[in-house]
């Protein structure tokens, strides 16, 4: 299945369900479920204090790293351009998931539904851009 990796504290808000756009500087053609991987990178963790990410996260360092954390569906991609800033579209997105993404000009938002948040984390090695991982804890999950 195809995963992605994303840094702390954003990997958990996608899959908690509260974070239902990832932006990034490149698309994808895939769209479907996809797997998301905690990273082990802590440069968010000067985020997790702040409003709106503390409402949410209440113990950065308590947060799993290096692991596949659940899963979500990815239903469209679109450019942030594409996301009228001064459009009811824009407007209707919350004060949270404005904060937590970057919608400059360029980049784009994948809007994702279906999140599952996995009851215990999955071990695993990130890479970059989407990535392939198989294994038979996630076959299990997803036909149970």
């Amino acid at each position: 299945m195809h995963v992605i990796s994303l840094l702390q504290p954003w990997a958990s808000l996608v899959v908690m369900g509260v974070k239902t756009i990832e932006t990034r500087s490149w698309s994808t053609k895939h769209r479907g479920p996809i797997l998301i991987h905690a990273s082990m990178g802590k440069a968010g963790s000067i985020f997790s204090e702040e409003a709106p990410f503390k409402k949410y996260i209440t113990d950065f360092n308590s947060l799993p790293f290096g692991a596949i954390i659940g899963m979500a569906s990815i239903e469209q991609i679109l450019r942030t351009e594409d996301f009228d800033l001064n459009d009811w579209d824009m407007d209707a997105l919350t004060f949270e998931e404005k904060a937590f993404g970057d919608y400059s000009s360029g980049r784009y938002g994948w809007l994702l539904r279906d999140p599952v948040q996995f009851l215990e984390p999955i071990p695993a090695r990130g890479m970059p851009g989407l990535w392939y991982f198989k294994s038979d804890r996630i076959d299990l999950l997803l036909n149970n």
